[in-house]
């Protein structure tokens, strides 16, 4: 009979360990403004990576907590499936961070104008807001199954949904316009460097993105 009730109430809900998983995204996520403000200002970045693989190993941790719940599970207000790709993408954000900071340790940039800069500071902060709306979904996804899909907690998730979305956006039609001023600088700055600074924009993008698949995956849950 204990093993029958235990498939039914986990000791650790799988919505909990998906939250304390989108934390360490969150932390990684924080990183990003801070990085790129630090390399425009010529400071050492490789640092940020050893945070990075601490959060990705606790991270992990929490990962194989998740597929061991769901091994003795019997019932749950989603599939296993959809916890996991959840789980998936807000590992992708830590792995697409750390590769952020490492690739943009590779080469420095000389003579970027100002506006590009500030641009691309901006972006770093879209990137934040959207991982930051990203867990706040998570959170709220986890009082949704919590108040047994109230429709007025559902409600507040759809409202969050919603944001994260108009953010996710925000950092699309950024990036794009980012890449536009750095190809109109070929001629003027090294092209290399364009470049790179494009590769860095193109990353950033991919960071929001894997966010926004996780609000999407959410949205089909609660939906």
């Amino acid at each position: 009979m204990k093993r029958f009730i235990d498939r039914l109430f986990p000791e650790i809900s799988p919505t909990k360990l998906l939250s304390e998983h989108a934390q360490y995204c969150l932390n990684a996520g924080e990183l990003v403004p801070k990085i790129l403000k630090d390399y425009f200002n010529a400071k050492e970045i490789l640092e940020y990576s050893k945070k990075i693989d601490e959060y990705e190993s606790k991270a992990d941790e929490i990962k194989t907590k998740l597929r061991e719940v769901y091994t003795k599970l019997r019932w749950s207000y989603f599939d296993r499936i959809d916890a996991l790709e959840i789980v998936h993408n807000q590992d992708s954000i830590i792995d697409a961070v750390d590769d952020f900071v490492k690739v943009m340790t590779m080469n420095r940039v000389e003579n970027c104008p100002n506006e590009i800069i500030e641009e691309i500071e901006k972006m770093g902060n879209y990137v934040y807001e959207v991982i930051k709306y990203m867990k706040l979904t998570v959170d709220e996804l986890r009082t949704v199954v919590e108040s047994d899909f109230s429709p007025n907690e559902v409600e507040k998730e759809d409202n969050l949904t919603f944001d994260v979305e108009k953010d996710e956006s925000s950092t699309d039609k950024l990036g794009i316009e980012i890449g536009k001023l750095l190809y109109a600088q070929k001629s003027i700055m090294n092209p290399v460097d364009v470049i790179f600074l494009n590769s860095i924009v193109v990353l950033m993008m991919k960071i929001a993105d894997r966010a926004e698949n996780v609000v999407e995956r959410i949205r089909m849950i609660i939906r």
